[in-house]
């Protein structure tokens, strides 16, 4: 089945005494999750990206934690849904703020023909049935296989996740919007896609551990049309083996 887990940088929290979730434990990542939802519902990707990403990756790792069973830290899962829900309270705070500043004025509008519905692009992964791995936060320099600054916690967080399952190989896989000529795309994809490889495998990871792949504009997951939907298509994914 097709799982992808948005995966952004997160602080590394101290580890704790180990417990077996409860209930209650679950109850609160849900409640995380939905204050991430309701964040999501007032535009955060927009109005608040960063704030919305953070909320984001501390769901998922809590998440993660709880599904540990025997070896769950109930420490640091509660300290991870604790600063998730700052997270999101803060997205929804900073976009309720920037839509009461909205005053739009009503303007006549002039009797246009009805345009036709515009295609939406749904995500897919056509290229594999494996789990992804989504490395949301991973940028670089335009035109350039050269990291940015910004890309350090997502690419760290990715290191702390590989180690943590040293049982399973990765692709890197590297996409681009549909700017541009194919091949050129295909190329630049490549070398992206090897930079991450390289950063991995600086930090620690074995290197018979990870591929690289550049996939160029071939498997969109959202409309090129846009200004948006060609920054969701540059994306790196990991490819679980």
């Amino acid at each position: 089945m097709k799982k992808t887990i948005l995966l952004i940088a997160c602080a590394t929290l101290a580890s704790c005494a180990t417990h077996l979730p409860t209930t209650e434990d679950k109850l609160e990542l849900e409640g995380l999750n939905k204050k991430v939802a309701e964040a999501k519902s007032l535009g955060a990707e927009r109005c608040a990206p960063a704030e919305l990403a953070k909320a984001e990756v501390k769901a998922l790792y809590a998440a993660h934690e709880i599904e540990e069973g025997g070896n769950y830290n109930m420490d640091e899962a509660q300290a991870l849904i604790a600063e998730g829900l700052d997270a999101a309270q803060a997205a929804k705070t900073k976009c309720t703020a920037k839509k009461e500043k909205l005053t739009p004025v009503a303007k006549p509008k002039p009797n246009k023909p009805k345009a036709k519905a515009k295609p939406t692009v749904q995500p897919i992964r056509s290229y594999t049935n494996s789990e992804v791995i989504d490395l949301k936060g991973i940028n670089f320099e335009s035109n350039k296989a050269t990291l940015t600054a910004s890309s350090k916690e997502t690419l760290d967080q990715a290191v702390l996740i590989l180690k943590k399952r040293a049982n399973i190989q990765v692709e890197v896989a590297a996409h681009t919007d549909s700017g541009g000529k194919a091949s050129y795309n295909e190329y630049l994809s490549g070398l992206r896609a090897n930079a991450v490889k390289d950063y991995l495998v600086s930090h620690g990871i074995e290197a018979s551990r990870v591929t690289a792949k550049g996939y160029g504009e071939a498997y969109p997951i959202a409309d090129n049309r846009t200004r948006e939907g060609r920054a969701k298509n540059r994306r790196v994914e990991l490819i679980v083996k």
